[in-house]
């Protein structure tokens, strides 16, 4: 046991991974655990835009008549096989682990075909088979809406599953010394309507009546409608802008991030606020209420339009009622907005001081590089140990 000891944290250890383009993986390859080496399979998928979402589409159109949920089957002469977002491992020769942002990643966000039971048996024979090591889903929530999507099979499962936030490194850029007397509010979001810019407009267009010297800077794919209000202050922003860019002209330079969110399974534009000292304001929509605490690093609005709202009494998600709710205006929300971003225009101090928290949180908390990083090693060595005592 001393000599097992002595190893763990010391030695080096190869791990195959399988990531996407997402900024996520940037965080997890750019800031590996000590003495851990990548080897890195990127899957060539964009997360957002036509490519995925009609791979998804296509992924979904095949689960309609062959039992097909992601797979792969990787042979590598690394120590372990760290699979992403739900990548299943078929027939492996060394130990893996699967991450997941959903209890449904498996089958590409269909639940319906989780419960094809030919698919479901696929998926638990991987989840369940003695080289499958650990189920990491990213959140709590991620955590509760895998035994959703498995029902009783979680049961075989369960004792596996660990919760591994997602982590973003800390900014170390300091913030823009602007002169000017404005407070600026900034969103970033594509999906305009999932993401909840419908109500942020109209909750600063009521706003810019109470308020003078405000700003609002969107990135997003905002409709036509919404444009020709001409509200005072709205600036949209366009066109790809790199990672210091996007920085400084959304979160160094701004002093609020809202993002009224539905549609979310994480939000890693939140962590990206927050890694630049902001306060934000998220809704009460499946992870965002484990990166706001209310009340210290931002406010939470409640909602019933989150998308984990929508399943039915089959177990199914009801696409088609919640795109039509959530392409609605919400009053509701509306004033919720109005309240919460009212308070923090009226204080300056109390933004700062929400600011500092949320800095806290990404710097030394919970959603820190060094937080994650410690629980993924011992995850790393837990398992070589395991192997070398059988």
């Amino acid at each position: 046991m001393k000599n097992l000891e002595k190893k763990q944290g010391s030695r080096e250890i190869k791990v195959y991974i399988l990531a996407s383009p997402h900024p996520q993986f940037d965080e997890i390859l750019d800031f590996p655990p000590e003495g851990v080496q990548y080897i890195v399979k990127r899957v060539k998928t964009a997360y957002h835009g036509w490519f995925t979402e009609n791979k998804i589409r296509l992924h979904n159109f095949l689960l309609s008549f062959l039992p097909i949920p992601r797979m792969a089957r990787i042979k590598t002469d690394a120590d372990i096989i760290h699979s992403t977002r739900g990548i299943i491992q078929l027939a492996p020769e060394k130990p893996w682990i699967v991450d997941l942002e959903s209890g449904s990643i498996f089958t590409s966000f269909n639940y319906k075909a989780m419960r094809n039971p030919l698919v479901k048996r696929i998926i638990i024979s991987a989840l369940t088979s003695d080289k499958c090591k650990k189920i990491l889903p990213q959140s709590e929530a991620a955590r509760k809406d895998l035994e959703f999507a498995l029902g009783k099979d979680y049961e075989k499962i369960k004792e596996k599953v660990e919760v591994l936030y997602l982590a973003m490194r800390p900014c170390e850029k300091k913030r823009i010394n602007r002169k000017d007397k404005k407070v600026i509010i900034s969103f970033i979001g594509w999906g305009f309507y999932p993401k909840g810019g419908q109500d942020l407009i109209r909750a600063y267009e009521i706003l810019t009546k109470k308020y003078k010297d405000l700003e609002l800077r969107i990135k997003s794919d905002v409709p036509e409608g919404y444009k020709a209000l001409n509200l005072p202050g709205l600036k949209i922003i366009q066109g790809h802008l790199s990672r210091d860019e996007l920085f400084d002209k959304m979160y160094l330079s701004t002093d609020i991030f809202v993002l009224p969110t539905h549609s979310d399974h994480y939000g890693v534009v939140f962590l990206e606020a927050m890694s630049a000292g902001l306060p934000i304001i998220g809704t009460r929509s499946f992870t965002v209420p484990e990166l706001i605490e209310d009340g210290k690093n931002g406010f939470l609005i409640d909602t019933k339009y989150s998308w984990e709202n929508y399943f039915t009494n089959r177990g199914d998600l009801d696409t088609d009622k919640f795109v039509k709710d959530v392409t609605k205006e919400h009053p509701e929300i509306i004033k919720q907005l109005v309240d919460k971003i009212s308070i923090l225009i009226e204080s300056k101090k109390l933004r700062e001081k929400m600011g500092k928290e949320s800095k806290r949180i990404i710097d030394s908390g919970k959603l820190s590089i060094k937080e994650r990083n410690k629980k993924l090693r011992k995850i790393y060595d837990d398992i070589l140990n395991s192997a070398e005592m059988q």
